[in-house]
């Protein structure tokens, strides 16, 4: 919670203080009502999924795509039915992805697909995979940067989760999710200028949505896209 770094914040600050001290002292005449309020700012804090979805409204009913608050960074959910969903990126703060997947209820991955190594899409895998069981993660063959690359093949080792190339013509299906990896081409000529051109980039569908997920493909690699089969 944000509060005045000022005389003001700091007054009010010990208003806030003695309020609460004289509310404290008479709610410890009445246990029942002290475990109530202990339940409830238990139950703040926490925020089980059912119970803020009831509060929230969020997810909706029904939910196909959504996109987590990562900050700087790409981490994208494919609802797949029943807790599980298809994760495009990872964004850079586990912290933050695994507080989205939670929100949407996500307790089973089929597929995680990093669509390139840059931090801002695959730092946050640690939160991802917290918890959840992960059948598999597809990435990009252009492993730069090296030590992000390095660091996804080190915590699915760990996990003893296969890691597998995304390639150009792949089609895979899960419940009622279908999508097409339409770049990187099996054997790019010429090599990519960097990660974002070797961005995996997908083609979607799911209950009559057509998406299409370009990950970082920049303006040269689109149109050598567009050129492809």
């Amino acid at each position: 919670m944000d509060w005045p770094g000022t005389w003001t914040g700091a007054l009010l600050l010990v208003c806030v203080i003695a309020a609460v001290v004289l509310v404290g002292r008479g709610l410890l005449r009445h246990p029942w009502l002290s475990g109530a309020c202990g339940v409830l700012l238990l139950l703040v804090l926490v925020q089980p999924p059912p119970l803020a979805r009831v509060i929230t409204g969020w997810p909706p009913t029904g939910w196909r795509f959504a996109m987590c608050d990562v900050g700087q960074g790409d981490a994208t959910v494919l609802a797949a039915g029943d807790g599980r969903g298809v994760v495009v990126d990872a964004g850079p703060d586990p912290i933050r992805v695994d507080r989205c997947l939670s929100a949407l209820g996500i307790t089973r991955i089929p597929l995680v697909v990093l669509t390139h190594f840059h931090a801002d899409h695959v730092a946050g895998l640690p939160g991802v995979l917290r918890g959840r069981s992960v059948g598999a993660i597809e990435t990009t063959g252009f492993e730069e940067p090296l030590d992000q690359a390095e660091s996804v093949h080190r915590q699915a080792a760990v996990r003893r989760i296969p890691v597998t190339r995304a390639v150009a013509g792949e089609r895979r299906r899960t419940g009622g999710l279908d999508w097409r990896v339409l770049w990187p081409p099996p054997s790019p000529v010429p090599e990519p200028e960097g990660p974002n051109d070797a961005s995996v980039t997908l083609l979607v569908r799911s209950a009559g949505l057509t998406m299409l997920m370009l990950g970082d493909l920049e303006p040269p690699a689109q149109q050598a896209l567009l050129r492809s089969p």
